[in-house]
């Protein structure tokens, strides 16, 4: 199975967000300069790097697919601290029943699954090609508001938009009034995308609940896997006991590797650079 950074829509859409996308590289040209930066993400099998050269990259950051076993550091690439993806996340067997989906949860989190329903009349499953901008918008209230009161880095509107319009049938929107959560599908894997829910549906439990419905529809689309995009103890405490409490494996990545070009760069700013 392949990643979702693989997958066509996906490089559509880094495409419309600015991104250059050429064999498995995303290429972000650096203003003012004839440099860029490239990412190199869960890609299989490991691309040509000489490639690379002709985009001016003045660094290249890789992150490795979790079967990736090549030795970046004899390629001149240095463990990077800052990762662009969760180097953990936590994969749901979907070829399991429901039964025993729900017996693998923590007791909490499948007490609250059985005990609270969805009853509001205007929970909503859209796909992404029939999705209109009104119901987006909705969306991305309640998903704005999350991530501003968390202080991390979300989509702007157009950014969300423009994902679901790049996936199509491959987006799904699961919604309320007091949440929203969007899946996105590639190969057979569910992935856990953009999530949002007000203080009123958190209290009714609308998280959990929009997470067991989506888990239950990447069964019914026929998905192998639920991949939950990311966990993080020091960052996202909270988000990240969340996830682990639908049960699942544990997953990780060996992290990222970076490599700069510095040296080349500090001679090619020379030969441009007039004489002082």
């Amino acid at each position: 199975m392949s990643d979702l950074r693989q997958a066509p829509e996906y490089c559509q859409w880094m495409r419309a967000i600015g991104w250059q996308v050429d064999k498995g590289m995303f290429i972000k040209k650096l203003p003012l300069v004839p440099w860029s930066f490239i990412k190199i993400q869960r890609q299989k099998p490991l691309i040509d790097l000489a490639a690379a050269g002709k985009y001016k990259a003045m660094q290249i950051k890789i992150e490795p697919a979790w079967d990736d076993k090549t030795d970046y550091q004899t390629l001149g690439f240095k463990p990077d601290k800052s990762p662009m993806l969760p180097s953990k996340t936590i994969w749901l067997d979907l070829t399991k029943s429901e039964a025993q989906l729900l017996k693998e949860m923590h007791y909490k989190t499948r007490y609250n699954v059985r005990k609270h329903e969805i009853r509001n009349s205007k929970f909503e499953i859209i796909r992404g090609d029939k999705i209109n901008e009104l119901q987006i918008r909705k969306f991305y209230a309640i998903y704005r508001e999350n991530y501003r009161k968390q202080k991390f880095w979300g989509l702007n509107f157009n950014q969300l938009k423009s994902l679901f319009g790049c996936f199509g049938e491959k987006a799904w929107l699961l919604t309320t009034n007091q949440g929203g959560l969007e899946i996105l599908i590639h190969d057979k894997i569910a992935y856990y995308s953009h999530n949002g829910a007000s203080q009123e549906g958190k209290r009714k439990f609308v998280p959990t609940l929009l997470t067991w419905e989506a888990i239950k529809l990447a069964k019914k689309l026929g998905c192998k896997k639920f991949d939950f995009e990311g966990i993080d103890e020091k960052r996202w405490p909270g988000f990240t006991r969340f996830k682990k409490s639908f049960g699942g494996i544990e997953v990780e990545y060996r992290g990222s590797f970076s490599k700069f070009f510095w040296l080349i760069l500090s001679c090619r700013f020379k030969e441009i650079s007039p004489s002082l």
